[in-house]
């Protein structure tokens, strides 16, 4: 997991509309570390058997700072069957702040293998509320969901896209690879 230094601020001496230049002359290094955004790349498939707990994906996950704001983008490459289905929520530092939307296959959707029809979802959520998503009924075709949003922090902790089956199966439901995150420090 990684965490990236806060924004450098104003100090003493300098205006508030100096801080730009002089992060650049006196800490070029922890303003430039801070603007970047942190990206994962999903190397290896979570698999969920028989669980309708959620748990953290092991390779969707960083730390973030207290007293910060961030936009988080989550691409999730996914498949289950029908019968099991798959439902997200998000991990988040304790007394965060925020919402996040999801768009994806709406949870009662069964897609074709060759069509990219039916109905979507489109909500915005809370952090911790259970989404379900549709499928193609394969646990091995896969969908795509979009779950972005902004999280503001009172207290550092870690941020992790959380996953399960909706009805316990013995055919997994899987966050395969290719799936990706992008968290992006605002403030």
């Amino acid at each position: 997991m990684t965490t990236r230094p806060t924004l450098t601020q104003a100090t003493p001496g300098f205006p508030a509309s100096d801080a730009w230049w002089k992060a650049q002359v006196y800490d070029p290094l922890t303003y430039l570390y801070g603007q970047l955004p942190i990206e994962v790349y999903k190397q290896n498939d979570f698999l969920m058997t028989s669980v309708t707990t959620v748990a953290s994906d092991p390779e969707l996950q960083c730390t973030l700072a207290a007293n910060s704001t961030y936009r988080v983008e989550f691409f999730l490459h996914y498949a289950a069957i029908d019968a099991a289905r798959i439902k997200t929520q998000w991990l988040v530092p304790a007394s965060a702040t925020g919402f996040r939307s999801a768009l994806g296959p709406d949870q009662g959707v069964i897609l074709s293998s060759t069509s990219s029809g039916g109905t979507g979802r489109f909500g915005v959520h809370g952090f911790t509320t259970a989404t379900t998503y549709g499928t193609r009924d394969s646990n091995s075709n896969q969908c795509v969901a979009i779950e972005e949003g902004v999280v503001t922090t009172t207290t550092g902790g870690t941020l992790a896209i959380q996953a399960a089956q909706v009805t316990s199966s013995a055919t997994s439901s899987k966050i395969s690879v290719g799936s990706y995150m992008r968290v992006k420090l605002l403030s």
